[in-house]
């Protein structure tokens, strides 16, 4: 299941050569999507990329960035923590640009968190070299002071084992961070779900769980913490727009960059999330074309997008 650095080309996109659950492209467009993404994340949690108390965390010394992208929290932490040893983890490399601006306390590295197996160590090894760089020196139990991921929700497919693997890799009052989605859609400033109603979204839900990814990444995210013996100590909640609304003014950029730079990209990830569901052609057309319009039926459209941080006893 290890993860590969080529890409696959799919209609002139490019993807990620792996056998995880993720399904969106890896090229230049979506890298600029997902630069313009997490601008619009940090202005909508208020103007920082982490919420976690870090400046608390004493004696830093080793951080990691999960499912890192583009490389742009990794950086951030970098400068955060410039005496620790901060790791980007993704399932591609990022791109040159990252590397070449990366200082000198940060590592790449290529794989998927789901891979590590603590109880068998020499098993990453032995599948391959990005298997052992993550159990033998990123995630070795209680060796992490920080981990953080943002926006995993199509790339995990078993939770209970990401937390398990997390909170197993963290020091005793080391602390991680999950910011995610919940793959509904709401009513702005409420908790009235329209996409209960849609039929495309069925569709989008019945091929994520047969992935095995959870459409509650955001909110389960303080149950499976506690399960994984992890004590939660702050959960806040936040209204990842699909339209701008004046009722949600921290969500405008989002709701902006929604429009610029993700829904032009809905078309694509319907195909491929809805081809799992042996939807293609004229009803591929008809449910892409009513994903559109529900996802601009209204102001304030948006998506639950949930900050959860943990901390190990």
């Amino acid at each position: 299941m290890a993860a590969a650095t080529e890409t696959l080309s799919t209609r002139e996109r490019k993807y990620h050569s792996t056998a995880s659950a993720y399904v969106l492209p890896n090229d230049a467009v979506e890298q600029n999507r997902l630069d313009a993404q997490a601008a619009a994340i940090v202005e909508m949690i208020g103007g920082i990329p982490c919420l976690a108390p870090i400046h608390s965390i004493t004696s830093v010394s080793k951080v990691v960035d999960v499912g890192c992208g583009t490389g742009v929290a990794t950086l951030q932490l970098a400068a955060t923590f410039p005496s620790a040893k901060v790791y980007g983890l993704d399932i591609s490399n990022v791109p040159d640009s990252a590397q070449q601006m990366a200082p000198k306390n940060v590592t790449w590295a290529v794989g998927n968190v789901l891979d590590i197996d603590h109880g068998e160590p020499d098993k990453d090894r032995d599948n391959d070299q990005s298997g052992s760089v993550m159990s033998r020196e990123i995630f070795t139990p209680g060796g992490l002071d920080y981990i953080f991921g943002r926006m995993l929700f199509l790339g995990i497919s078993d939770w209970t084992q990401y937390f398990s693997t997390t909170a197993r890799s963290l020091r005793s009052g080391g602390i991680i961070e999950h910011q995610d989605l919940d793959w509904k859609f709401f009513r702005v400033s409420t908790s009235e779900c329209l996409s209960d109603k849609w039929e495309w979204h069925r569709h989008v839900v019945s091929a994520a769980e047969k992935t095995g990814l959870s459409i509650y990444a955001g909110s389960n995210a303080a149950l499976l913490m506690k399960e994984a013996g992890l004590e939660v100590i702050s959960v806040q909640e936040f209204e990842f727009s699909f339209v701008p609304s004046s009722k949600t003014p921290n969500s405008q950029s989002m709701g902006k960059y929604v429009q610029a730079k993700l829904i032009p990209q809905y078309p694509e990830l319907l195909r491929k999330m809805l081809g799992a569901e042996g939807i293609a052609g004229e009803e591929l057309k008809r449910q892409t074309e009513n994903a559109l319009r529900d996802l601009a039926s209204e102001e304030g459209v948006h998506q639950k997008y949930t900050v959860t941080i943990g901390k190990k006893p």
